[in-house]
């Protein structure tokens, strides 16, 4: 139960790896259990299957973004209040966080049920997608509930120190999708529903693991009746805070009805099983950034709150360095081996020819994306929430609608692809500027301290 003291004392570049390696090897794995899907369904169900997934994956991680968002921003505010050495408002933290979240959650499921054919339309399920997209989305929305809780007490756990726990409740229900996967599928037949209900059961066994994790006791944190009392203060501490994550996942699920909607129109299903394949690989690309940035975030906001504010700034800088350098290396791996790639998802060579273009716009940007989330997530880590939620609008919404627009416009699909390098460059600059400033006001805070 002393993780989180070493936030506080370990070398920065060790407690980055520390931190952030299984973080990233959590999402590793739950990107390839996403990819198990797409793989199954690609080959055994065709093309229409994965043009389904295309479209109900924004749709669930609209709702997964109320998870990620409370357990994020919750989680900035639980290392800060263990930093200070304030244990009673990091379980008031929690407990409210189980509460907006769950709560939020089956509000969210309710209004999926009800309006559900008018929002898979609105998700972009035309033409012969739709029956595909139904009878996942019936199955999957079961389960959301039992996910979101999951997700906002995994970044509890890993708020406090807790790195592998944190990793393994990720990994444990992750592997269980991948051995269900084949079994429902292609041993009982049961296409699209046995993808849906392989992923249904993981959510499951994702909640009772970290159950057990809490009923074990090996944590500080604490899911106790009495800190399960709604407090409005904290409540709009932590959507203030989270509001960056929600934004970033809402505004993915913005990005992908819009593209849905114009690569059906400028190519029909396959284009948009396209995007399926390309959005799959690029989770798989980016999820060692996602981890670091998760780590980055937990140290800097456990140093902030301690005072630590050199600490704090050394972590900004090696985790941009780091992450630049492992981008870098994952960019040239991709191109190298493109084809391979988009083969593991389908056989249909024309599916495979138009997702190689696709994958290349969508990850040229890579290498410097890290800047743009290190920036995100400082922001975050720095209980600025306002800027936060600025920078993750600038990428996601401000510049990429517009780009996607007018590129599309003029260039059809192969536009549409080339619309994510630029819009990239132009908000990665932003960023790139608003760390540069950040870093300077730490740097008078140092400078104070240290007199």
């Amino acid at each position: 139960m002393a993780a989180s003291t070493d936030l506080g004392k370990d070398n920065i570049k060790q407690l980055l790896f520390k931190m952030s390696v299984p973080a990233a090897a959590g999402m590793m794995v739950m990107v390839i259990y996403q990819m198990a899907d797409t793989f199954f369904i690609g080959r055994w169900v065709g093309t229409l299957g994965l043009a389904g997934i295309s479209v109900v994956s924004p749709l669930i991680l609209m709702i997964q973004s109320i998870g990620m968002s409370v357990g994020m921003g919750g989680a900035a505010l639980i290392s800060s209040a263990l930093g200070g050495k304030n244990r009673q408002k990091a379980n008031e933290v929690l407990g409210n966080q189980v509460i907006i979240a769950v709560g939020l959650t089956i509000i969210a499921v309710g209004i999926g049920f009800f309006f559900e054919r008018e929002l898979l339309l609105f998700f972009g399920a035309n033409g012969d997608i739709y029956p595909y997209a139904e009878s996942y989305f019936n199955i999957i929305l079961w389960g959301m509930p039992f996910l979101t809780w999951s997700m906002v007490v995994n970044n509890a756990v890993r708020s406090e120190g807790h790195a592998k726990t944190a990793m393994f409740a990720m990994v444990v229900p992750s592997v269980c999708n991948i051995i269900l996967d084949p079994i429902f599928i292609i041993g009982l037949d049961m296409g699209m529903e046995g993808a849906a209900y392989a992923t249904l059961i993981s959510y499951f066994i994702g909640f009772f693991f970290l159950v057990i994790f809490f009923l074990r006791g090996k944590t500080h944190l604490s899911l106790a009746s009495k800190y399960l009392k709604y407090q409005q203060k904290i409540v709009n501490e932590i959507l203030a805070l989270g509001s960056a994550s929600f934004a970033r996942q809402a505004a993915s699920s913005v990005i992908a009805i819009i593209l849905n909607h114009i690569l059906f129109e400028h190519g029909g299903e396959v284009s948009v099983a396209v995007y399926g394949v390309v959005s799959r690989l690029f989770l798989l690309a980016t999820f060692p950034i996602i981890g670091l940035g998760q780590g980055l975030l937990t140290i800097c906001s456990f140093n902030y709150g301690a005072g630590k504010y050199q600490r704090v700034k050394d972590t900004v800088t090696n985790g941009i360095k780091y992450g630049v350098i492992v981008n870098s290396i994952i960019v040239v791996l991709v191109f190298f081996f493109d084809e391979e790639l988009t083969s593991l998802f389908t056989k249909d060579q024309q599916l495979i020819q138009e997702s190689i273009p696709a994958m290349w716009g969508v990850m040229a940007a890579l290498p410097i994306i890290t800047i743009g989330i290190t920036a995100s997530m400082f922001a975050q880590a720095l209980a600025k929430a306002r800027d936060a939620l600025l920078l993750t609008l600038l990428r996601q919404l401000f510049f990429r609608i517009p780009f996607v627009y007018i590129f599309s416009h003029f260039w059809g699909v192969t536009g549409t692809w080339v619309s994510f390098f630029f819009s990239d460059l132009v908000s990665i600059a932003f960023a790139a500027v608003y760390l540069k400033r950040e870093l300077k006001k730490l740097s008078k805070k140092i400078s104070i301290s240290d007199e």
